[in-house]
């Protein structure tokens, strides 16, 4: 065999040890939410505990748990100390319930039943460029969550978490002290604006969202110190949002809809907007070239709720056609692709 053939050879090999990482990754997901549903890192979290001990409080059958804590041993997410002794390990702690780094809730939201059918029906979005979503259950996927309040929290709680962590960089990059009042559209928990609130004393705020999305709201405001001058208005943006800020703030909601559906949001928001008012988009901008993370989470946009990733320029042509020019367009240090577009009403 040729030097040639053997590197071809060799290279072949990799390529399908890779796609076989893909092909049965879906296993390794279900390893993990099944453990958080379990609540394996939280029985593991005050220490070491044997097989029976952890069926036990599991109410698990204790030979087959023992065979999935063996793949979570696999996986560095537990560590066995013994034939049937397990301790939690590093990177099965933010597998904890309410761990400051918990991801639990986005492991619950992602894990659904009928987050993983919608994917099992890729090809129909594919083929029809309708949300598998909407196609398996009858109803998009945020009126499927309005009826199990269980899931319903599990998807705010990660909002609320994905928030709160690039609450600070916004709240900084942008200088919300030349606003008297924001509102913040599909707000949710109020993570982002209770830092505005916090960092700018002079600012009042309107957090604005569905009941849903708003429960958590009086406790994250309560804990900024800024409930005092924070309304809470529960509703539907696709209706009508509230009139009288100074500016509007869309951040992760137009992703969640088609072009038709984020017009509507957008021109609800323009309606609502004094003629001095600035709306300020926060979204992840679409590279030409992105990176597989970003190209799968843009199908995942696609068969749950049918919304999808934009580039800069669809960003843009997008308000434009609902009535708003982009004023500026600002990256957020530190974060890749994520910017932020400030637009004003047309005025004719």
């Amino acid at each position: 065999m040729s030097t040639n053939d053997e590197t071809q050879g060799a290279a072949e090999a990799g390529a399908r040890a890779e796609l076989l990482k893909m092909i049965f990754g879906f296993r390794f997901s279900q390893v993990v939410h099944t453990a958080v549903r379990l609540g394996i890192a939280d029985h593991l979290a005050d220490g070491e505990k044997t097989v029976a001990r952890l069926a036990q409080a599991t109410g698990t059958h204790p030979p087959t748990l023992h065979r999935l804590l063996r793949a979570l041993a696999a996986l560095d997410i537990i560590i066995e100390t013994a034939a049937d002794s397990y301790r939690l390990g590093a990177l099965g702690r933010p597998l904890r319930f309410g761990a400051e780094n918990s991801v639990t809730a986005l492991t619950l939201s992602a894990g659904d039943d009928m987050a993983w059918r919608a994917w099992g029906e890729l090809t129909h979005s594919v083929r029809t460029g309708e949300p598998a979503f909407d196609h398996l259950a009858g109803m998009n996927n945020f009126a499927y969550m309005a009826g199990r309040p269980e899931l319903a929290a599990a998807y705010h709680e990660a909002a609320r978490r994905d928030t709160a962590d690039l609450a600070p960089a916004l709240a900084t990059h942008v200088d919300f002290s030349r606003f008297k009042k924001v509102v913040d559209v599909g707000g949710g928990a109020g993570a982002l604006l209770a830092e505005i609130l916090r960092r700018e004393p002079g600012v009042r705020g309107v957090l604005f969202d569905t009941p849903a999305g708003l429960a958590s709201a009086p406790r994250v405001l309560a804990e900024a110190g800024v409930a005092e001058r924070c309304e809470i208005v529960a509703g539907d943006f696709m209706e009508e949002v509230p009139e009288g800020g100074d500016a509007y703030v869309l951040k992760y909601v137009l992703l969640d809809w088609d072009d038709d559906g984020a017009r509507t949001i957008l021109a609800n928001c323009r309606r609502a907007m004094p003629e001095h008012a600035a709306l300020i988009v926060v979204e992840l901008m679409l590279p030409d070239r992105p990176d597989s993370w970003t190209a799968v989470g843009d199908l995942d946009l696609l068969v749950t709720t049918g919304g999808r990733e934009r580039t800069e320029a669809e960003f843009e042509a997008l308000l434009r056609s609902a009535g708003l020019e982009p004023a500026s367009v600002r990256a957020l240090p530190d974060e890749a692709h994520f910017k932020v577009i400030e637009a004003k009403e047309v005025r004719t």
